[in-house]
């Protein structure tokens, strides 16, 4: 007879082991289902990624945008002028008498006008760049007979040659042109004072005695300049740089019109500044030169001594590398800086170094800054 307990046959179990097995099969269900609900929560957050309320959202790609280009930079400048005529001078009498006749002021006198009047013989205007000064006559040499055949062939006469002798054929000549021109008496010699040397056109620009008034020689009777129209720039001598003769400008003209002129001349000797009050250098005390600009003859706008802003182009740098001066930004540690966009999109703050700014673009430099690099811009 068996002392031991029996083994538990088919549907049999002891009685304390029951209450056990069972807790372990639920415990093993709820693992499952935990299980379950990550992977469905990890599939819901792949599909549809995170929600509006996460506040994780990708942010936008920039609507504006430009590329770094490589260019060539032109300085430019804007400079204060005054419109204006050229070379100015004075018209002075040759002889005694009674002054009988002056052109009008804004008269523009070319050679073979009459500059003036006394005792009603006329001062006739010839092309010649030093006065005249000895009486000329059949047999006279030099160079003011040459200076004067040759502003009288300018006229139309002829049967001489210009040459530094006054012959007779040259005589009558001058007897031809004496003949033509009112008031002139018909000698065939040439009295300085009937004649008056311009280097060209003027125009006529102040009176400085009266018709009527008793005059002599070296009394001043009028004022002129050249009939050119021109734009006077006191340039800094710093700046000296900035233009040269031959170069073209753009004048803004009174009106809101523009012209285009050439830089007919740029001062080598420097002139001083104003001076304040008390004989100190005041704000425009630094040295500056002369430059000159001609305008077309046909410039709408032209108004003489108005001001007027010069546009001029200066040096040039090329092969840089640029952006629109729109896209500098400041860094909030000093300086300046670019927003540059990555391929993904992605934009951050790259810090630059200026250069030239020309035409609304400014030069850059920096680490990662190329050509072709997409920076942000002002949308």
């Amino acid at each position: 007879m068996s002392t031991g307990t029996p083994p538990a046959g088919p549907g049999t179990e002891d009685a304390g082991e029951r209450p056990r097995r069972g807790w372990r099969g639920l415990g093993w269900l709820a693992a499952a289902l935990a299980a379950l609900t990550a992977l469905c929560a990890l599939a819901a957050f792949t599909v549809w990624g995170p929600s509006a309320s996460s506040g994780e959202e990708p942010a936008p790609r920039p609507g504006a945008t430009a590329h770094v280009e490589l260019t060539t930079l032109e300085r430019r400048e804007s400079l204060d002028g005054t419109l204006g005529h050229p070379r100015a001078g004075s018209f002075f009498a040759r002889s005694d008498g009674v002054l009988t006749r002056l052109p009008d002021v804004g008269a523009e006198l070319s050679a073979g006008d009459r500059a003036w009047e006394i005792d009603d013989r006329p001062t006739v205007l010839l092309r010649g760049d030093v006065p005249a000064h000895r009486l000329l006559e059949p047999g006279v040499r030099g160079e003011d007979v040459r200076r004067f055949e040759q502003a009288l062939s300018e006229l139309g006469y002829g049967g001489f040659t210009v040459d530094d002798e006054y012959t007779w054929l040259t005589a009558e000549a001058v007897r031809n042109w004496q003949r033509d021109t009112r008031g002139m008496e018909v000698t065939g010699t040439v009295d300085p004072a009937r004649i008056w040397y311009t280097s060209g056109p003027v125009r006529v620009t102040s009176h400085e005695v009266a018709v009527g008034s008793d005059v002599g020689p070296g009394t001043a009777l009028l004022d002129t300049t050249a009939t050119e129209r021109v734009v006077r720039i006191d340039l800094d001598v710093d700046d000296r740089g900035l233009v040269a003769e031959g170069d073209e400008v753009t004048v803004e003209m009174p009106g809101g019109g523009t012209a285009t002129g050439e830089v007919a001349s740029v001062g080598t000797v420097a002139e001083a500044g104003e001076e304040s009050q008390d004989g100190a250098p005041g704000e425009e005390g630094g040295a500056t030169v002369e430059v000159l600009v001609l305008l077309p003859d046909d410039a709408e706008g032209f108004l003489d001594r108005a001001p007027v802003t010069v546009e001029v182009r200066g040096q040039s740098r090329e092969d840089v590398l640029a952006v629109p001066v729109g896209a500098l930004i400041a860094l909030s540690g000093g300086g300046y800086g670019v927003s540059v966009v990555d391929a993904d999109g992605t934009v951050g703050e790259v810090p630059v170094e200026t250069g030239w700014f020309s035409d609304g673009l400014v030069e850059v430099t920096g680490d990662g800054i190329g050509e072709g690099t997409e920076v942000v811009v002002p949308g």
